[in-house]
């Protein structure tokens, strides 16, 4: 069985690929970059099959260490944050590391059952579903990073279904009364915190604001952790916290280093105990949290608050949709 697919490369240029099923292999092999080529150059590859005319080009040899060196450099240049490339160079090393248990070193050896029974072997150690899940998706992006390289003619990840969370959690947010004890401490981050309360904006992405990213009333930005652009309205009062401090290259040159991150965070926490803020994960991210209960209370659609966000999925906007006041939801009943 013979059949036609096309991928689009990064350039966005389509490609034509040819698959047949002979002899219980698969046979998959670039075709041309029309339709009409490839399909005569698929009606070509068919014939030198069925006759024994076709020689197999031999793969490269491909060790597991060099494909997953060559994922992380393709991830560096999407240009996210070094700190969210080492979470996903961790989680597929754990993967890797399973693989080498089992004495399993090359690619082509990783089987579906084996990615099953990692997963279930996960599971036992009991990590949050979201947080199992992400680690699926990587690895998942691994082996597609695989494929797109032609090293791999399948995914064994692909059957490997996310788990379900059924007990959501609801994610903590500040209330008055937090917002209340944190700005009546922010030392010298009263503008940072203001900033993230009222724009939702990330603080990995204010972190970087500069003032080209101002345009007029919108901040316009490439954001660090999807690469996906940000083009939003703010308040007229984070604009006018941004042209105060636009004498310098970033809007907030305190918190350049990582040093100075933490440090910030650690005065944040300050206002709380330490075992409520373990127990709430208390950090700056909670801004973002507060953010999108404020507006959805305020009735803000939650597809609005998804543009506003910079979420690429509703779904993950509906994590917070889950958490809006009763009395907000009794006024639309």
């Amino acid at each position: 069985m013979a059949s036609i697919f096309t991928r689009t490369d990064k350039t966005g240029v389509k490609r034509y690929y040819g698959s047949i099923y002979h002899n219980n292999l698969r046979i998959r092999r670039y075709l041309g970059l029309t339709k009409k080529s490839a399909e005569l150059a698929l009606k070509k590859l068919e014939y030198a099959v069925l006759f024994n005319n076709y020689k197999a080009d031999k793969k490269p040899e491909i060790t597991f260490n060099q494909a997953f060196m060559s994922y992380l450099k393709n991830v560096e240049r999407s240009g996210i944050q070094q700190k969210q490339v080492k979470v996903i160079g961790t989680k597929v090393k754990w993967f890797r590391d399973y693989c080498f248990a089992q004495r399993i070193y090359e690619l082509e050896d990783i089987s579906k059952k084996l990615a099953h029974q990692y997963i279930i072997s996960r599971q036992i150690n009991s990590p949050r579903p979201s947080t199992l899940n992400k680690e699926i998706g990587f690895i998942k992006r691994f082996f597609n990073h695989c494929i797109d390289m032609e090293w791999l003619d399948r995914n064994p990840f692909r059957t490997v279904k996310y788990v379900k969370d059924d007990i959501p959690t609801q994610r903590y947010f500040f209330t008055t009364k937090d917002l209340t004890l944190i700005m009546q401490n922010p030392g010298k981050y009263i503008d940072f915190f203001i900033f993230l309360l009222k724009t939702g904006i990330r603080s990995t992405d204010v972190f970087n604001l500069s003032p080209e990213h101002l345009k007029g009333n919108s901040v316009v930005k490439q954001m660090n952790k999807t690469g996906d652009w940000l083009n939003i309205p703010i308040p007229t009062d984070c604009i006018d916290i941004l042209n105060k401090r636009n004498n310098h290259s970033l809007y907030f040159p305190e918190l350049q280093t990582a040093f100075q991150r933490k440090i910030c965070t650690k005065h944040l926490q300050s206002n709380f105990e330490p075992d409520f803020v373990r127990k709430n994960n208390i950090n700056l991210h909670t801004f973002r949290h507060t953010y999108a209960h404020n507006m959805l209370n305020k009735g803000v659609p939650k597809e609005v608050l998804q543009t506003l966000l910079g979420h690429r999925s509703i779904k993950t906007t509906e994590i917070y949709a889950n958490w809006v006041r009763k009395e907000e939801l009794e006024r639309w009943v």
